[in-house]
């Protein structure tokens, strides 16, 4: 009987000490501002009102900066992720692909030909068609198809289970299915019919990096994400318009595009979707030479390099860069589904470096971003997107009076009452191959485009 009391005893000890340690490092331990593990901004301690006392909301913004500020949190993350690699090798096989960033996954190419004409060493421009031009003396002037950059010559492949890295570049494999791509579209089809006139509805789904650096024998499913893309674009109704963004990407596959350790596209890649968006929405795309250039530290190690920890991503970092937009104007951030508290960030944060470096375009994923710019042409967009819309924002504050970003993990209000009571003019949907059958954000989409 004493020693069971002398056990219990050493139990509620050791319990007191342990709160009492977890106490003190969360006092003298400092706030985090980002996490890179989850890449997205993180919790710091509510201020404390009396509204939110009275209605609860005080103890959920506590807790939320509770779970965020943890001591050691991005440790124990880490060591989880681990032990679940080792618990379940086997965990992506079924090709549902990795989407990383929770907050924070047809006809054949062309035969290569010589590469169209670029000028690495200066800012790329670029023509809305892409189309090539010859004229003989005894036909008349045709209009071919453009043809892709050769690839680089392959010469190097590591496989693991989780990437393809060809060159130091890392890719996810992706695997078609035809019934959730028609299922995407099908979506985007019952959203357009709830918008109604005066509201244009685009669609944009972006390749991953591996449909547009590796060579056929190494891409998964279906033999090109042309064809996955082409299924989504043939089951839209006429009155969407859908980007042309893989075929512009494609024809500038020999430039820094995409990046290496991570799974996005770099805001040059962002830059040549946004030019296509352009060409389907009437505008002229503002040329690179035209924007203002800046460029961060070559150090980013991304997403792909934080789930691998492959040593050829880590000596091989990448460096981001992108370009301001010309207007003035005041953004505005909700973090939280709840929209109580707001702040202003600033687009193309040169402050924003590392291990973070995705983060300068225009922050991480968020419930709602609001843009407002000293334009007068009476055109709105809404951008219902993923991470991949995160690098794409900046350049739409060239063309419209006010921009909407909205992340359908976040978000949980009505799609067309914001429409409506913003007199939204354009709806762009955005998403990588990964996101058209990511459970969490059709789950959080369907929520909000009834």
């Amino acid at each position: 009987m004493k020693k069971r009391q002398i056990n219990q005893t050493i139990t509620i000890v050791a319990f007191l000490v342990t709160l009492l340690v977890i106490g003190v490092l969360h006092v003298i331990v400092p706030e985090q501002d980002i996490s890179e593990d989850e890449g997205r901004y993180l919790n710091h301690f509510p201020e404390l009102q009396y509204e939110d006392a009275l209605t609860g909301q005080q103890a959920v913004k506590i807790e939320k900066w509770y779970n965020d500020q943890f001591p050691f949190r991005s440790s124990f993350i880490r060591a989880g992720k681990s032990w679940r690699e080792i618990a379940y090798p086997n965990l992506n096989a079924d090709g549902l692909g990795i989407y990383l960033i929770p907050d924070e996954q047809g006809a054949p190419i062309p035969e290569e030909t010589d590469p169209l004409p670029t000028e690495p060493t200066s800012p790329p421009t670029i023509t809305p068609s892409g189309a090539i031009t010859e004229t003989s003396p005894t036909t008349p002037q045709t209009t071919l198809p453009p043809e892709p950059p050769p690839l680089d010559p392959t010469d190097e492949v590591v496989s693991t289970k989780l990437l393809l890295i060809i060159n130091k570049r890392a890719m996810e494999r992706y695997y078609g299915n035809e019934d959730k791509l028609k299922a995407y579209a099908e979506r985007l089809n019952t959203l357009d019919s709830k918008l109604g006139e005066g509201t244009q509805l685009y669609s944009l789904v972006a390749p991953t990096a591996i449909e547009l650096f590796a060579p056929d024998e190494h891409h998964s499913g279906y033999s090109s994400q042309k064809l996955c893309i082409g299924i989504v674009r043939d089951t839209l109704d006429p009155g969407i318009q859908s980007v042309k963004a893989y075929e512009q990407l494609l024809l500038h596959r020999d430039q820094y595009i995409y990046y290496r350790t991570d799974h996005h596209w770099t805001g040059l890649g962002a830059y040549y979707a946004y030019a296509a968006f352009c060409e389907s929405a009437g505008l002229d795309a503002v040329s690179l030479s035209d924007m203002e250039h800046y460029e961060l530290e070559g150090t980013y190690l991304g997403s792909l390099y934080r789930v691998s920890k492959n040593a050829i991503l880590k000596n091989n970092p990448d460096t981001t860069e992108g370009w301001r937009p010309n207007a003035t104007y005041t953004a505005t951030a909700w973090d939280q589904s709840d929209m109580a508290s707001s702040y202003k960030i600033r687009m193309n944060d040169e402050n924003i470096k590392g291990g973070n470096s995705y983060l300068n375009f225009s922050g991480g994923d968020r419930a709602l971003l609001k843009v407002v710019t000293n334009h007068t042409s009476g055109r709105k967009i809404l951008v219902v997107k993923d991470s991949f819309g995160n690098a794409f924002v900046p350049y739409l504050a060239n063309h419209f009076d006010e921009i909407y970003v909205i992340d359908p993990r976040y978000y949980v209000r009505s799609i067309s009452t914001l429409v409506k009571d913003n007199e939204i003019t354009d709806v762009l949907v955005l998403n990588y191959m990964f996101g058209t059958s990511n459970q969490i954000w059709l789950k959080g989409f369907d929520a909000i485009a009834k």
